[in-house]
């Protein structure tokens, strides 16, 4: 696998991608994307919704599990709110 490039240094590429390795689902009760797997996502859509998400809290884990509930609601969320910011 290759490693995230939205990182800013060496540990948190390491955690980001350890993060998405590891994950074992539901450390948020109650989301969307309960019983999930990351590989139901687009690979391209967790990278950019973790970026997204890592700047509200900075655990990767928890900022995955976001990211994840969103895309569970609509895979192209990342996008939209990419595309509504820059208006």
């Amino acid at each position: 696998m290759k490693l995230i490039k939205i990182a800013k240094n060496k540990s948190t590429k390491e955690q980001l991608e350890k993060a998405i390795e590891n994950y074992k689902g539901d450390r948020i009760k109650g989301g969307k994307s309960d019983k999930m797997k990351v590989s139901d996502f687009p690979r391209k859509a967790i990278e950019q919704g973790i970026k997204v998400e890592l700047e509200h809290t900075n655990n990767v884990n928890i900022a995955l599990e976001i990211v994840m509930d969103h895309l569970s609601e609509d895979k192209k969320y990342y996008d939209k709110l990419k595309k509504m910011e820059s208006k």
